[in-house]
């Protein structure tokens, strides 16, 4: 946009008089009605807007300090604080979409974790009820090469079993605090560890117990046999489940 004091030809000090003069002076020069080049009629545009400007006080005071005309600035203001409100509702909208798929994330992981521990307390539980109940013959029948191959099963098995049940008593479980009169802390955590140590234990020795009592119910029960199968083949189990869990899990994320 042109200086409106050179669009006058006056300086910026010029006083109202000096503004007023200046304009008559451009306005018989470039009036349609004495000048018909259309030039000039862009000119008599120009000055008129600049006349309108700078002999308002308030106006020209306004273009003094912000170098734009009031409908100049309020076009800019308008457009800032459209640009500003966009901005905003933007921002808000993506920090509330982050929000949301924070939650979902948050949501899968978790019913992912719930889903391995489900499966590794169940496999754990319905393994070693069938392993007491029908005990089975599958190492004592084995050659030597199928015997070291579920003895390895076996190794990988019980590592598997227990850093799983670490992971799932981390994420479930905690430890009570120590007492404490002026301090309360509320657990982040659904369940003691003590109640879940009691619930594992408890699950076991009762799928145990029952399998087994299953198992008197036969003609070759023999207590060896039994104690041999429930600790050999749960853990072995409870692999192959989870291993199979994690490949659909893997699966359904492609």
């Amino acid at each position: 946009m042109a200086d409106l004091y050179s669009v006058l030809g006056v300086s910026r000090a010029a006083s109202q008089s000096e503004i007023k003069s200046a304009y008559r002076r451009l306005a018989r020069r470039y009036h349609p009605d004495v000048n018909a080049d259309p030039a000039a009629t862009r000119e008599f545009t120009r000055i008129t807007e600049a006349y309108q400007v700078l002999s308002d006080p308030q106006r020209r005071e306004l273009y003094n300090r912000a170098g734009a005309t009031t409908a100049s600035a309020t076009r800019r203001s308008s457009s800032s604080s459209a640009a500003a409100r966009a901005a905003r509702r933007a921002y808000y909208q993506a920090r509330a979409d982050r929000i949301v798929n924070e939650w979902l994330e948050r949501e899968r992981e978790e019913s992912k974790a719930r889903g391995q521990a489900v499966y590794t307390t169940v496999a754990l539980f319905l393994s070693t009820f069938i392993a007491a109940m029908i005990k089975p013959a599958f190492f004592e029948k084995a050659n030597f090469y199928w015997r070291g191959t579920l003895v390895l099963l076996f190794a990988v098995g019980v590592w598997h079993l227990f850093t799983s049940l670490k992971r799932h008593f981390d994420h479930y479980t905690y430890r009570p605090p120590m007492i404490s009169v002026t301090r309360y802390s509320r657990p982040m955590k659904p369940f003691k560890r003590s109640v879940a140590w009691a619930f594992v234990c408890g699950g076991y020795l009762l799928s145990l117990g029952t399998g087994m009592l299953l198992g008197m119910l036969t003609e070759n029960f023999t207590l060896m046999d039994g104690l041999f199968s429930v600790f050999f083949y749960p853990p072995i189990v409870v692999l192959i489940v989870d291993t199979m869990y994690q490949i659909n899990l893997r699966i359904e994320e492609w």
